[in-house]
């Protein structure tokens, strides 16, 4: 007989959200999170990676004002939005340098250009 767990989506999203974040594998995320079938890691990316890239990739930054404020309470607001904006753009950069690692390991096909002269044509 069979026996089959259920988990909670919070849990899912737990280890969906530490397989992005980390260079674990498929393995090692089911590992870490003692799960029976490291297949659930990859459905429950499918069901809820898109959840994280929503929040992080999709979230559009402010336009930032052209004019420069006069006053230190000014300068300061516009410091904080400028460091807000620096980190939105490091996670979408961290997000897809990793959807690419991912699609690279998984999926064993070469998406990044190779540097240098030596290139091969398809």
């Amino acid at each position: 007989m069979k026996i089959v767990k259920h988990y909670s989506d919070d849990f899912k999203r737990e280890v969906v959200q530490h397989y992005l974040s980390s260079d674990d594998s498929m393995q090692k995320t089911a590992d870490k999170f003692k799960l029976a079938v490291p297949a659930s890691v990859g459905q429950w990316v499918s069901k809820f990676g898109g959840e994280f890239r929503t929040a992080v990739m999709n979230k559009s930054p402010e336009k930032p004002k052209t004019e420069t404020p006069d006053t230190h309470e000014g300068m300061a607001k516009r410091i904080k939005e400028l460091e807000e904006a620096l980190e939105r753009e490091r996670l979408m950069n961290l997000a897809t340098n990793k959807m690419i690692d991912i699609a690279e390991r998984d999926l064993n096909i070469s998406i990044r250009k190779k540097s240098g002269a030596k290139q091969s044509k398809k």
